[in-house]
C-alpha cells in the first residue's frame, strides 16, 4: 500500500518518490530540524488539544486513526477529525507561519477525505487547516469537493506510476531543492546548490 505521506512527498518533488521508494535511499528525517519540529508540534497538539473543536461544529472528535483503503491501495493517519451527524470534518495542523494552502496540503486533505469516506461511510465536505508557529496561529476553512479528491487521486496515480515503472521522473530546480534531503545526490538539486 502507498502511504498518504509518500504521495505528499511526490507532490513536493517526483524525484523524492524515485529516490525513496524506487532506489530505497533513506531520508534521515530525524536529522532534519523542520521535520522534527513539525512532529513535536503534532505530538503537543495531540496531547493538549484533546477537546478542541472549531466554532459552530458539534460532534465526536477522533484523533490519530490509521486508515486503509483497499479501493485505492492507500494507507494514512488522520491526526484529527470531527464526526458530526451528517459529515466528517478534517482538522490538519501545520507547524508553519504560512497562510496559504499549497498543493501538498490539498492532496493530503483530498486523500484523507477519501480514506475517511470509505471507512466511515459519511462524506467529508470541509476541513480546517491550522497554521501555528512562534505563538502565531491562523485557522483556514477549506472546502473539500470532488475536484480536490480527483486531483489527489491523480497525484496518487502519478506516485504509483513512478514506483511501478522505476523510471526517474523529470523535475526542475526551485527553492525547495535547498532543503531537500536528496539534494546532494539529485541530478537537479546538486547542480544548483553550493
Amino acid at each position: 500500500m502507498i502511504t498518504v505521506t509518500t504521495v505528499i512527498e511526490n507532490v513536493f518533488c517526483p524525484k523524492f518518490t524515485y529516490y525513496g521508494m524506487v532506489m530505497g535511499i533513506k531520508q534521515y528525517e530525524e536529522k532534519r530540524g523542520t521535520v522534527m519540529s513539525g512532529r513535536r508540534h503534532h505530538n503537543v497538539a495531540e496531547k493538549t488539544n484533546t477537546s478542541y473543536v472549531p466554532k459552530n461544529l458539534r460532534g465526536r472528535k477522533i484523533t490519530s486513526v490509521k486508515m486503509y483503503s483497499k479501493k485505492y491501495d492507500l494507507v494514512g493517519i488522520v491526526d484529527e477529525c470531527i464526526v458530526t451527524s451528517d459529515e466528517i470534518v478534517i482538522i490538519e495542523r501545520k507547524h508553519a507561519k504560512q497562510q496559504h494552502i499549497h498543493d501538498s496540503v490539498t492532496v493530503q486533505i483530498g486523500l484523507l477525505a477519501l480514506l475517511l469516506e470509505e471507512n466511515f461511510g459519511k462524506p467529508v465536505k470541509s476541513a480546517y487547516v491550522i497554521f501555528a508557529k512562534d505563538h502565531n496561529r491562523n485557522e483556514i476553512a477549506v472546502s473539500v469537493d470532488q475536484t480536490m479528491k480527483n486531483y489527489a487521486l491523480a497525484m496518487l496515480d502519478e506516485t504509483k506510476k513512478i514506483i511501478n515503472t522505476t523510471v526517474m521522473p523529470d523535475s526542475s530546480y526551485d527553492s525547495r531543492c535547498v532543503n531537500c534531503c536528496y539534494r546532494k545526490i539529485c541530478d537537479v538539486g546538486s547542480l544548483n546548490t553550493t
